[in-house]
């Protein structure tokens, strides 16, 4: 069972068939970004959390303090019920478990009918925050290192936070539902390329339901270069080991390590971005978590509107339809196979469609 196919898509074929009849329908899925305050400072961060120098370029329009007010952000939650969004994630930005009102955030969408998830550093996914996301579908842990000197360095955290993470991971392993799926996003850099094998081992021990590793995008040309074959061989060995009893090892890094961000977008319509949405915490909404705080990125601003008025003006419709990735997205694309098969599925000639 693959949780990360880009095949679900089409498992919503009646939003692809009004996307190939031309018409506009409210986003089926919603990256949140409550607020963009952060307890972690990873030196990896795209969104240059805490001066981090890694920010990703296009990310030009980002303040750190900035969170979505409590009574917007109801009103946002309504909204997306109203318009009969299916699901949401709770990301960054910063750290959503910061965010004050959290947990009341997580009840009122799951009042609202929306199937929840959480991307989160763990830091803080304990107590009520924990019991909040135990029916989630998901939530998914970012993590770095076995090694406590490694995690701490990359992160910039005191000794201690490791012992919190580690043993929140394994509370919340025992406390979920158990349709609540508990993984890990492990980005491989030169500063933990030589402890694959070994975090793979800690985290089954942990508890954890799977964990994903996905090479950094780096803004240095062939960074992978020297660590890949290295990589690769302990990917293989970890999924040889530990891959049973329910535990998954996906291998995003050997297909993902190539220099992606010195690449244009190979496709000119992105049909991801008409099912698919982000809000983030400055109360604007961007084509795609990618390009979240790019100001060319930008489709609406909720200061001042509705999720809902937004989203069905003319000026959305218009945006989302003129928007070209080969001109306009300078930025590696997360969603490019998804746009390809979708473009494919669009482009079918309904008049041979029985000719399978």
């Amino acid at each position: 069972m693959n949780a990360y196919s880009n095949l679900k898509i089409f498992h919503h074929s009646d939003a692809l068939d009004a996307i190939a009849r031309g018409e506009h329908r409210a986003p089926f899925y919603i990256r949140l970004k409550p607020t963009n305050v952060c307890n972690h400072h990873c030196a990896y961060c795209t969104y240059g959390s805490g001066g981090t120098t890694q920010k990703t370029e296009n990310r030009n329009a980002i303040d750190h303090r900035d969170s979505i007010p409590w009574p917007k952000l109801q009103e946002i939650l309504s909204d997306m019920g109203r318009m009969g969004v299916k699901a949401i994630t709770f990301s960054g930005g910063g750290e959503p478990l910061c965010y004050p009102q959290i947990t009341d955030a997580a009840n009122l969408a799951r009042e609202q009918g929306i199937e929840l998830s959480l991307i989160s550093n763990g830091q803080l996914l304990s107590g009520n925050r924990a019991e909040a996301f135990c029916t989630a579908k998901w939530v998914r842990i970012s993590f770095d290192s076995p090694v406590q000197a490694t995690y701490c360095r990359l992160r910039g955290l005191p000794a201690s936070a490791f012992d919190t993470v580690t043993r929140n991971i394994a509370d919340f392993a025992k406390m979920k539902d158990k349709d609540c799926v508990l993984g890990v996003n492990f980005v491989i850099s030169h500063a933990n390329a030589d402890k694959v094998y070994e975090a793979a081992r800690l985290l089954r021990e942990l508890g954890c339901d799977n964990v994903k590793f996905a090479a950094v995008v780096e803004n240095e040309p062939h960074y992978h270069a020297p660590i890949k074959d290295h990589v690769i061989e302990q990917i293989h060995r970890a999924q040889a080991d530990f891959a049973k009893n329910g535990f998954v090892i996906i291998n995003n890094y050997e297909n993902d390590w190539m220099d992606k961000n010195f690449h244009a977008q190979p496709f000119n319509i992105c049909y991801t971005c008409r099912l698919v949405t982000v809000i983030a915490a400055d109360q604007r909404v961007y084509f795609c978590h990618t390009r979240a705080y790019d100001s060319e990125a930008v489709v609406g601003d909720l200061h001042d509107q509705s999720f809902y008025g937004m989203w069905f003006s003319e000026a959305t419709k218009q945006r989302l339809q003129t928007l070209r990735p080969r001109k306009d997205c300078k930025n590696f694309c997360v969603y490019q196979q998804r746009n390809e098969l979708i473009a494919a599925y669009v482009d079918v000639d309904m008049r041979h469609v029985n000719f399978i």
